[in-house]
């Protein structure tokens, strides 16, 4: 009979939530889309783990609010066009994981992350590399003249790497 620990439960909804951002990521590179349920399943993953483990997590108010502060940030920038509806959903679900103490951490490496797509993005744009990109890809979008940048891959990283930081991807 396995016994399944509190530990356990929480490594594998920190699975669940990385796996997710590699559909993300997929999916913005193939669509520049990321769907709603990316962005539930990461918020429903951390009610378990969370609950399983307390002491691995902030008080719950600090994950609430980088939550509620990712959200009002994303969504001024999701107002103004300078982000996709998808990465402010996605950004906001991964903020609750990384609480208060990742926010800064967690916006610096989606910056980080951000700033080298955007040089791709401009090198693919010049150069224009590819044959034949899928129609509606971030490749075919940057190749046809157009401001496209899968952010969905950038805050990815950010939260892989606060993930990697703060022990939540064992090291």
């Amino acid at each position: 009979m396995t016994i399944v620990t509190p530990v356990i439960v929480t490594q594998a909804m920190t699975v669940v939530v990385l796996a997710v951002t590699l559909f993300s990521c997929r999916s913005d590179i193939m669509s520049l889309r990321i769907p709603n349920t990316h962005s539930v399943i990461i918020l429903l993953c951390f009610v378990p783990a969370y609950i399983a483990t307390p002491p691995v997590f902030e008080p719950l108010w600090h994950h609430l609010a980088a939550l509620l502060l990712m959200f009002a940030v994303t969504y001024v920038m999701f107002y103004t066009g300078l982000m996709g509806g998808g990465d402010a959903k996605l950004a906001s679900a991964l903020a609750l994981w990384v609480g208060l103490r990742g926010i800064i951490p967690f916006v610096f490496y989606i910056s980080l992350a951000g700033g080298l797509l955007a040089a791709v993005t401009l090198m693919i744009r010049k150069k224009k590399p590819f044959q034949n990109p899928r129609a509606g890809s971030w490749i075919a979008e940057v190749q046809s003249g157009k401001d496209a940048i899968p952010y969905g891959v950038a805050i990815s990283v950010g939260v892989w790497a606060v993930f990697f930081h703060t022990g939540l991807i064992p090291h």
